[in-house]
């Protein structure tokens, strides 16, 4: 070999033992736009709800997830994070704890069971089947559940640290960082005494193992793209939003792992050769609800409010939890009384009618929508009888869950769709686009 040469190889083979490069991105199947795809169906009704923090589905998704409940379908939970912030367990009026990570979050798994439970119509201490579970890649986690019949609820926790060893926020820093290794935090008394760690690929491998075993049929998320919002730092920190946007930027994370895992799910799914999942989703806004109307009734508000009571707990509670009875500063009346009412309202990320309905060219009639990310066609097998045929899949996807709709002066139907153009984290592209639809002549084929 020349001298040169082999300076070179010599100096690139010191550089490459001197340094920590990152394995590349792991790039699994992609989501295929094609239409034609066979839809699965026929499956019973399940909601799954991918959460950054405990107390995110009691301020951001309720009243919908009791309205399930009370309509008798099951409930899965999945938090991302432990929850554990500062360790401190703040009891409104009394001097400063100390710090406890393992406490606090263990804490507030206990305020989330005993809202639960409450929720299905039981003692809020009713005890739960708590055990421990083993995910996709070998992680493991705790679940716990507690039925009533037919009624349902799982909650699972994942337990993600809320920051990593150098202090930034952990699931923001994970979804940015393709060199991060998040730990997981034990919560006390938690059957899983053991921590472990995700990396990027490693969550979004949970996260889609977990809709694979519980296919469920509506999936809820948090907000992945929150609103613009220019607020002073005084402000910003005051609120806890990120710089520029309106959410929690732990929210905007667990939106965007969630739906990253809807993504990869169906695509794998498709690959296989299966029918595209049959689910629906619904993103809801965070902390932006406080800049949005009030839009609950005063009787919808009240029970919303009274389900963050036992979720708040207090000191003086007998739960059987020696960690604590709940997140203390979310008690009593305090979600009514907060500044920042987020309790006061629901918003859904992606507003608007979940299905279309329009009149066909022969008198039937289509009903349009997403699912399975995909928009997809129902259509009347006869005129005026109500009876509608199985869903005609027109691709697109990913969409997020709401379409527009219009017709042209000849009859042809329009569709119009929020397409995930990218959506991969590590500092890639963050891409939505507008799509059309359109039929080539009324009650054709669509372009």
């Amino acid at each position: 070999m020349p001298r040169r040469a082999l300076l070179l190889a010599a100096t690139a083979a010191a550089a490459t033992a001197g340094c920590s490069v990152p394995a590349p991105r792991r790039r699994g199947p992609v989501a295929d736009p094609a239409p034609g795809l066979a839809i699965a169906s026929g499956r019973r009704a399940l909601v799954m709800q991918l959460l950054a923090h405990p107390d995110d589905d009691l301020y951001f998704m309720n009243p919908d997830t009791r309205e399930a409940l009370d309509a008798g379908t099951p409930v899965v939970c999945v938090y991302l994070t432990a929850g554990e912030a500062d360790g401190v367990n703040k009891i409104p009026g009394a001097p400063r704890p100390a710090p406890d990570r393992a406490a606090y979050s263990s804490a507030r798994h206990q305020g989330l069971r005993q809202a639960y439970a409450e929720l299905l119509g039981l003692d809020r201490f009713t005890p739960w089947q708590r055990s421990v579970v083993t995910l996709a890649g070998g992680h493991r986690a705790e679940l716990d559940v507690l039925a009533d019949g037919a009624r349902r609820v799982e909650l699972v926790f994942l337990n993600t640290a809320m920051h990593t060893a150098r202090g930034r926020l952990g699931l923001p820093s994970l979804w940015q960082d393709r060199r991060l290794v998040l730990r997981t935090v034990v919560a006390d008394g938690s059957p899983l005494e053991r921590a472990g760690s995700y990396t990027y690929d490693g969550l979004v491998d949970v996260l889609a193992g977990l809709l694979e075993q519980y296919r469920p049929t509506v999936v809820h998320t948090l907000d992945p793209d929150p609103d613009l919002q220019f607020s002073s730092e005084y402000e910003r920190r005051r609120d806890s939003e990120q710089r520029g946007y309106s959410d929690h930027a732990d929210h905007t994370a667990a939106g965007s792992f969630a739906w990253a895992a809807l993504i990869r799910w169906v695509a794998r799914t498709t690959a296989a050769g299966e029918p595209v999942p049959g689910f629906a989703v619904a993103s809801f806004r965070g902390y932006y609800n406080r800049h949005w109307p009030k839009n609950l009734p005063p009787e919808v508000l009240e029970r919303k409010a009274a389900h963050l009571v036992p979720y708040g707990g207090a000191p003086d509670w007998e739960c059987g939890n020696p960690s604590g009875c709940g997140d203390y500063n979310v008690g009593g009346d305090r979600p009514l009384t907060n500044r920042k009412g987020w309790v006061r309202s629901t918003h859904h990320r992606y507003p608007g009618p979940r299905a279309h309905v329009a009149a066909g060219a022969d008198g039937r009639l289509t009903v349009y929508g997403v699912l399975g990310l995909r928009a997809v066609r129902w259509r009347e097998g006869a005129t005026g009888s109500g009876l509608f045929e199985a869903a005609d899949d027109l691709g697109g996807g990913p969409l997020a869950p709401v379409l527009g709709a219009a017709a042209t002066a000849d009859g042809r139907h329009l569709l119009f769709g929020l397409r995930f153009a990218a959506l991969g984290g590590h500092g890639s592209d963050n891409e939505r686009e507008i799509v059309l639809l359109e039929q080539g002549g009324p009650g054709g084929p669509f372009r």
